[in-house]
């Protein structure tokens, strides 16, 4: 089922103000370059930390991702200052915007049914699913046996559901489902941590929806290439 974006958007910003705000303040605090990158770093650090809580992880790479796309607006890339050096933010150059567009950029081929995009993608390491791409979905779904299966396997615990929301659908009614954080999402071969993801009905379809693409700094759909293009810049 499909549900506005509002919802989710609310989610986000709910997750976000309860983890670990001392690391992860808000947005519109970083007046400058330096506090941007600052801040990017102390949400990365909580983003990947196997030791932040579920809630925690998915509002600092939620956070992380958007200190990426203002640090871009300030022409700012992400990368090595040399090929030994490690990777870094630092102003723009041309040698260096090239290195980080190849290394955000990524393509995945997908597939068309029934008039729907549908691409290959790998959860937390190892179970595959085709999705959806569904801009029109707040979150990323994954259809209620797929979950099941997937805490069977040991891929997902106990400690990775966020409780239940409620979302409003698309002729107004309302709806509540479980809510819980991938660790990983692999589309083509760039993969992103701690994905807010709801469980959908029964027999569902999966839908790669915003939870995952308002991430990304830019994607678009190739009709000629029959591929997702996408660009996720500051995660490697």
């Amino acid at each position: 089922m499909r549900s506005k974006a509002i919802p989710v958007v609310a989610v986000a910003l709910l997750l976000v103000a309860r983890a670990a705000p001392a690391q992860t303040p808000a947005i519109e605090g970083a007046t400058n370059a330096e506090q941007a990158i600052s801040r990017w770093h102390g949400a990365n650090a909580t983003c990947r930390s196997q030791a932040a809580s579920a809630l925690a992880a998915v509002g600092a790479c939620e956070q992380r991702d958007s200190f990426s796309k203002l640090l871009a607006q300030m022409d700012y890339c992400y990368g090595s200052t040399d090929r030994a050096g490690a990777a870094t933010w630092s102003r723009c150059d041309a040698n260096k915007a090239l290195q980080d567009s190849a290394l955000a950029h990524a393509t995945a081929r997908f597939q068309r049914m029934g008039g729907v995009f549908v691409l290959p993608a790998t959860m937390n390491g190892g179970a595959k699913s085709y999705f959806i791409v569904d801009s029109g979905a707040a979150n990323v779904q994954i259809p209620e046996e797929m979950v099941e299966e997937m805490k069977r396997n040991g891929r997902i615990g106990d400690g990775d559901f966020l409780g239940q929301r409620r979302f409003i659908l698309a002729d107004g009614s309302g709806l509540q489902q479980r809510v819980f954080r991938i660790r990983t999402l692999q589309i083509g071969d760039r993969t992103m941590e701690n994905v807010l993801a709801a469980v959908g009905a029964p027999r569902s379809r999966a839908l790669l929806g915003q939870s995952f693409l308002r991430r990304l700094n830019w994607w678009k759909i190739d009709n000629v290439k029959n591929a997702l293009e996408l660009e996720f810049t500051g995660s490697f």
